[in-house]
């Protein structure tokens, strides 16, 4: 029986593809290159490898888009024989692979903790449920599902900073500010290349509205986060783009835009990202030209055989349909938010709680019909982690309401929330900015469907 660099037994007859394996796997930890290209590789030195065929599934389910979910299902299938003789450990990797592709995302993340209590040092069970706590909104378990497995870990196990970062931003999403920090520097330091770590510090520093600090960091751990074969690098540029809109510096935030956004909409997470940063300089007040278009033609293209997958997703797609005018696509979009609703399934208590009225707000705001925002949004928005990402994604609902209140002229609403904001950010210049705002909103709206 052959054992994997975290000493777990693993099912092959050939070796040499455990080392594709293990790059793959430091591929998937680094975001660093292509792990399925890898896994590949360790197939096809052995196409009875089961842990390969297993860990291919979930690291196509991390994509979460529902094409993907139909390639991790081809993937099971295609493994079926090697997985149905395999260790127990990578059944049960199988089996949760089959469960988030089918779109019982919470059974599957229960079956990889099942995984994680009798295999604490097991990275994919670990990383894969750590993302799908993200896109589930579950911060808890985004610190805790770490937290249970970390005293397994040392240094002397390969991956050991890698479990960090994630924990460094579980702490982060738990709002433990000052120990996230600390985890997430640990991690870098430790590995030198955790760009998820850098990332977690950063949002510590974007939650604080410590924006020189940030833009700093980002700086100085460029050469962990910023190369061409970085997968994350357009998350970490968006979150450099808010430094800049924090100082209203709407120039750069357009220019990282263009340069790191634009191109990658094609894949539905650097979409979600440049909907989130064209939206926030809307309401601002930004001049964005007609640069939704080409976004909300990427939306366009994903949601014909798509919609309805997550509501995360759909929020995004709504935003950009009605910042562009394009009715078809929202009755198209609601269509298939109210048939993913009836689902008895995970994202169908997602839509039913959160996603309805996240795109419904969306979609008054942009016809000015503020007070209805106003309302959708008050009645979401308190509990949003329930439809995924993070506190800093998710506050685009906040920055919607306080603009949606203004715009009403309901003006001590605006302010309350904007008041919020000052205090858990005192040194953002962000935060005085909307202030002022609710205090003196102009009447005219910033958007509008034409």
């Amino acid at each position: 029986m052959h054992k994997d660099a975290r000493g777990h037994a693993v099912t092959l007859s050939r070796p040499t593809a455990l080392d594709a394996y293990e790059r793959a796997l430091y591929a998937f930890q680094t975001y660093r290159g292509d792990p399925l290209q890898q896994l590949d590789e360790a197939l096809a030195f052995d196409d009875g490898f089961a842990a390969a065929y297993a860990t291919k599934a979930l690291l196509l389910c991390t994509l979460f888009e529902r094409r993907f979910m139909r390639d991790a299902l081809a993937v099971l299938e295609q493994g079926r024989a090697a997985i149905e003789s395999a260790t127990p450990r990578e059944r049960a990797l199988a089996a949760a692979a089959r469960d988030i592709a089918g779109g019982e995302w919470h059974a599957g993340v229960r079956a990889l903790e099942r995984v994680l209590v009798d295999y604490p040092r097991d990275v994919v069970a670990l990383q894969v449920a750590h993302v799908m706590d993200f896109y589930r909104g579950d911060s808890l378990n985004l610190r805790n599902r770490v937290s249970r497995v970390l005293p397994a870990w040392s240094e002397s196990i390969p991956g050991y900073a890698y479990v960090l970062g994630m924990h460094a931003f579980g702490l982060e999403e738990c709002n433990q500010y000052a120990d996230a920090e600390r985890t997430g520097r640990l991690a870098v330091e430790t590995s030198g290349d955790d760009c998820w770590a850098v990332h977690a510090v950063a949002h510590v520093m974007e939650m604080q509205g410590r924006i020189g600090d940030g833009m700093a960091w980002y700086e100085a751990t460029r050469g962990v986060w910023a190369g061409e074969d970085n997968g994350f690098a357009f998350h970490n540029h968006w979150h450099t783009a808010l430094y800049h809109m924090d100082r209203a510096d709407y120039a750069a935030a357009l220019a990282i835009f263009d340069a790191r956004l634009a191109s990658g909409v094609e894949m539905v997470l650097p979409r979600i990202d440049a909907t989130a940063l064209l939206w926030r300089l809307k309401l601002e007040g930004a001049d964005i030209g007609q640069r939704f278009a080409p976004v909300a033609d990427a939306w366009e293209r994903t949601l014909a055989g798509e919609g309805g997958f997550y509501a995360f997703n759909d929020f995004h797609a709504a935003m950009a349909f009605a910042a562009d005018g394009r009715r078809e696509s929202l009755a198209h979009l609601q269509q298939g938010l109210i048939q993913a609703s009836l689902g008895n399934n995970s994202n169908g208590d997602m839509t039913r709680r959160i996603g309805l009225d996240a795109c419904e707000a969306a979609i008054a705001y942009t016809e000015q019909r503020f007070d209805d925002a106003v309302e959708k949004l008050l009645a979401v928005r308190d509990g949003a982690a329930a439809f995924g990402g993070s506190h800093a994604q998710r506050d685009l609902l906040t920055l919607t309401l306080i603009d949606s209140a203004a715009h009403a002229g309901r003006t001590r609403l605006s302010r309350h929330y904007a008041n919020e904001r000052l205090v858990h950010k005192p040194a953002s210049v962000w935060g005085r900015r909307l202030a002022r705002g609710g205090r003196s909103a102009s009447t005219q709206p910033r958007l509008a469907i034409s």
